[in-house]
């Protein structure tokens, strides 16, 4: 069972190195706006899913403990909500059937996922239980961010007239 969380963790690993290399995004870097933003949140994600490989190639087999949160926080938190962030102001107009206006304080959900994150990855990494609850509350706090600039953006976006986007 160890080997196959290894080989896991290595398919990862070359998916994010091959993301890293290829996808369009780091062309979209100096564009500005939603469309940077866009790139910021798939490269981090990118990056956290590269991570969450080489945890599993290292601790392959763990059932439980600090290191498994590690793995699997990596992972679930931070590629795939930074995918998810990253997609919101592309899916939820088109699922919602409104405007999702982009504001720069999105960078504010994503800058802090990724602090929290780290923030309990060195908690569970240096079996510091401290640094790794602080992380883990901080990680829930930036759910409940984005859902609440979600949910400001929309509203901003139903009061705005007609063609002022």
């Amino acid at each position: 069972m160890t080997r196959a969380w290894r080989v896991l963790g290595l398919a990862l690993l070359l998916l994010a190195a091959w993301l890293l290399r290829y996808d369009i995004t780091r062309r979209r870097l100096h564009v500005g706006g939603q469309t940077r933003f866009i790139a910021v949140a798939l490269l981090s994600g990118y990056g956290w899913l590269g991570i969450s490989g080489a945890l599993f190639i290292i601790y392959g087999g763990m059932a439980a403990g600090p290191y498994y949160d590690a793995m699997l926080h990596t992972f679930f938190l931070g590629y795939v909500m930074s995918m998810i962030f990253a997609h919101a102001p592309i899916v939820f107009p088109a699922v919602l059937g409104r405007p999702l206006p982009f504001t720069p304080w999105f960078y504010s959900h994503l800058g802090l996922l990724h602090a929290s994150l780290l923030l309990r990855i060195t908690g569970d990494l240096t079996l510091q239980t401290g640094l790794r609850q602080w992380g883990g509350l901080l990680n829930a706090l930036v759910l409940l961010l984005f859902l609440l600039n979600t949910v400001v953006a929309i509203r901003r976006g139903q009061s705005r007239a007609p063609g002022q986007e």
